[in-house]
């Protein structure tokens, strides 16, 4: 089964073994990982290769490269093209997708059993000898712009992408994983060989899978890959941002006849080994993670109705990333909805949480804890984030027993400590001439301090 995301994930009827097994291959400067768990209830086994880098090591003005030189991998080796690639996959009842994240990409898939060696021979074919085929290239090329160009008229996505390119401007953290069109259109087989150099090395490996199997099939695979990609060259560590504004920003992606506005408000967030991590994800819970029982939800929709939605949520990574609200108004609401929101992050740093939130916060997560980690799929997912972002083992399935330690006092602490009202951007997606006055006069700022940007500007 597949979510909206492209992921696939089994539902077991019943888990009849749970066991982690990690690999350390004894070559020089090789530490490639692997985690199995044995699950024989259905005749299937998932597969994840991911390797540690991800569009954060994209080069400069050449947005896109990791992306493409996964998807590119999955188009031919040296003896195999894409057409006997695809035709190999149905014949064993088989499935690789490629994923990039910011720091990390992965080559996910499933395949019936009985199929296993064939499928991580292909799957070994694939890392070891892809042909990177120019003729490939300049297609997938094509259908990259092609879908980014289709992103741009997703207001929704477009505003994620515009907001985090602005905000983190100059920083690995502006990178998109699929990349800009206009670095895409310039990119060439040497930058996507040279991409696969840095990334798909033995170290960088982590092997996860899952199902009706035998741990040994997979070390042969570990040990197959890691041979034959043996680089120790390490992947250059995230540096912290370093936000200059200091007050708010507000910034209008101005796209014509908009009749509903897409906005985030946010600031630079936390990353997974902030101490106040925990407190600070039980409060944002309680303020816009919890759908209608969220504060943010009860002011702007339930009690104004001013937006169908609202939310917020960090973004967390191995530096700190971000923390945002969002939600969607319509024009004439849009004003008085961005003001609003900037107030409650006032009062929510003076005053934090109620105890009445604190209880229900701590409540729906302790109680909700359990389907993290429900699945095997989803174990081997949080174990990979786990190794790829240093959290020791245990971190997921540890998550409510922590939440149940912590107290109102400490997350209100961690709230004022943290949140910067007064440094917030606004990001939003609307026509600057129908937004931009109504805005800056509910704010009190002048229309000049309001930044105005195409939204194809990227």
């Amino acid at each position: 089964m597949r979510n909206p995301q492209g992921r696939i994930y089994m539902k077991p009827k019943t888990i009849l073994a749970f066991v982690f097994v990690q690999v350390f291959l004894h070559v020089p400067a090789l530490a490639a990982e692997f985690f199995f768990e044995r699950d024989p209830s259905l005749p299937l086994v998932y597969v994840t290769a991911a390797f540690r880098g991800g569009a954060t090591q994209d080069p400069d003005q050449k947005s896109g490269a990791t992306d493409l030189m996964g998807r590119l991998m999955l188009r031919g080796t040296k003896n195999k093209t894409k057409s006997q690639i695809d035709l190999a996959l149905d014949q064993m009842g088989g499935a690789i997708e490629f994923e990039t994240r910011a720091e990390f990409i992965a080559f996910r898939g499933m395949v019936l059993s009985e199929n296993l060696p064939a499928y991580l021979s292909l799957l070994t074919e694939i890392i070891t000898t892809p042909s990177f085929r120019s003729l490939e290239l300049e297609k997938l090329k094509k259908e990259q712009s092609s879908a980014l160009l289709d992103e741009l008229n997703q207001d929704r996505s477009l505003v994620k992408l515009r907001f985090d390119e602005t905000f983190f401007r100059g920083h690995p953290y502006s990178k998109p994983n699929h990349g800009k069109i206009k670095d895409i259109q310039k990119l060439g087989v040497a930058d996507l060989q040279s991409q696969y150099q840095k990334l798909i090395t033995g170290p960088n490996l982590v092997l996860l899978a899952a199902g009706d199997a035998e741990r040994s099939r997979f070390e042969e695979f570990v040990g197959a890959v890691s041979r034959g990609k043996a680089d120790s060259r390490s992947i250059a560590p995230i540096p912290e941002f370093e936000q200059k504004n200091q007050k708010l920003r507000v910034v209008i992606f101005d796209k014509p006849e908009r009749t509903q506005t897409q906005v985030l408000i946010g600031q630079k967030g936390v990353s997974f080994k902030t101490p106040d991590l925990d407190a600070l994800q039980l409060a944002n819970h309680a303020f816009g993670g919890a759908g209608f029982q969220a504060r943010l939800m009860i002011e702007l929709r339930v009690k104004r109705g001013w937006t169908y939605g609202a939310g917020s949520n960090f973004k967390l990574g191995s530096s700190p990333h971000s923390w945002k609200i969002g939600f969607f108004p319509k024009n004439a609401d849009t004003p008085a909805a961005i003001q609003e929101a900037l107030n409650m992050v006032r009062d929510l740093k003076q005053n934090g949480i109620t105890e009445k939130e604190f209880d229900f916060a701590r409540k729906s997560i302790i109680n909700s804890a359990g389907f993290t980690y429900n699945t095997p799929q989803r174990r081997l997912e949080n174990r990979l984030t786990e190794v790829v972002f240093g959290l020791p083992e245990g971190y997921f399935t540890d998550y409510a027993d922590r939440i149940s330690k912590i107290t109102r006092d400490q997350v209100n602490a961690a709230l004022a400590t943290f949140l910067e009202p007064e440094r917030l951007m606004v990001g939003l997606v609307a026509t600057s001439s129908l937004s931009r006055g109504p805005i800056a006069k509910i704010l009190g700022i002048p229309e000049s301090q309001i930044e105005v940007q195409s939204y194809q500007k990227e």
